[in-house]
């Protein structure tokens, strides 16, 4: 089974591709594909970032490609003040790289078998993907039905492109939306963070950062939707419509530890 990850490399992007990476072996993969996106930083950003944040893991990890969409049109953002300088909390230095790299026109037309889809930012080139081949599972990250939104009346990632949203929801999905981050047990902004690990160190960061930008709360958003993709016990499911009549199926978290009690480290 691979595992194919759309990450527009912010910080919590980073978190949830530590987070899959450090569990990969484990869970099987035979590959692990990192689709580096437009949405928190631009393309060529999060690609560096991309090779940058694999070059760091220092565990072992299932065979990885990293994917080059800077030749495709997207929307994205810069949000430095959530994200960091760098748009990953200025936490990596570069270091030797080894992985594969495609562009996404290359990977995608010999991309074939079988695979879970993990969407953790907007979602301009995931219908290209979904037409090619459902995969076995879908989960992402985005969208809102109840909770207050982030960015335009929307959450972010359904912001960049609702035409895109609106195909890949069509899809049979698990949505890891706002309604499902913002629950008191995920947010780590009055959390005491230690410890030196990739991970904590991200985590770290994103908590830091939130705190100096006045944001009410800090959620790992997307490592949320990892923490679904591998204990979905954790979660129930619910049935909901957005403001745009998408209809969604998005989890619910019910587990009662909190964020830090989750990380396997």
């Amino acid at each position: 089974m691979k595992l194919v990850l759309f990450c527009d490399y912010g910080l919590d992007d980073a978190a949830a591709t530590v987070d899959v990476l450090s569990h990969s072996v484990e869970d099987g993969y035979e590959e692990v594909v990192l689709v580096a996106i437009g949405g928190n930083v631009p393309p060529s950003i999060s690609l560096r970032n991309a090779i940058r944040l694999v070059s760091n893991c220092n565990f072992n990890y299932a065979p990885v490609t990293v994917v080059d969409t800077t030749a495709e049109e997207q929307p994205f953002e810069f949000l430095a003040s959530v994200h960091g300088g760098d748009g990953m909390g200025d936490l990596f230095r570069d270091k030797p790289f080894h992985a594969k790299v495609l562009s996404f026109r290359e990977w995608l037309n010999a991309f074939s078998g079988e695979y879970y889809l993990l969407s953790l930012g907007p979602m301009t080139l995931v219908p290209a993907l979904l037409r090619k081949c459902a995969p076995k599972k879908f989960v992402f990250m985005g969208g809102n039905i109840a909770e207050e939104p982030n960015f335009q009346g929307y959450e972010f990632n359904h912001a960049l492109d609702k035409e895109a949203f609106k195909e890949a929801v069509a899809y049979p999905h698990t949505a890891v939306t706002m309604d499902s981050c913002r629950d008191p047990f995920l947010n780590i902004q009055n959390e005491k963070i230690g410890g030196d690990s990739l991970l904590l160190r991200i985590v770290a960061r994103a908590r830091e950062l939130t705190l100096m930008s006045g944001e009410k709360g800090c959620y790992l958003w997307d490592d949320i939707a990892v923490k679904y993709l591998r204990h979905p016990n954790w979660f129930t499911i619910r049935y909901g419509e957005d403001r745009d009549g998408n209809e969604l199926t998005y989890a619910k978290f019910v587990h009662g530890e909190k964020y830090l009690k989750l990380l396997d480290l």
